[in-house]
């Protein structure tokens, strides 16, 4: 079996809902949709993060806006 995974950019940076029934799949697309779920997980957890500094840094500056107009 070849470890070799080409996917377009489509397969890989669609923001569709993914719904599958992995009972029908074959070996390999169920690799495909396990990479792609892999994919959308880690994704998400960088969005989440970067808005995770963002709010930080818009508490942090409003805070220093009030001990400065104080």
């Amino acid at each position: 079996m070849s470890k070799t995974k080409n996917y377009s950019k489509k397969d890989i940076l669609s923001d569709c809902l993914i719904m599958a029934d992995v009972g029908e799949m074959s070996r390999e697309e169920l690799e495909q949709f396990a990479d792609r779920m892999r994919i959308d997980r880690n994704s998400f957890l960088l969005d989440k993060e970067e808005l995770e500094t963002e709010l930080y840094f818009c508490y942090r500056n409003n805070k220093v806006e009030e001990m400065v107009n104080e």
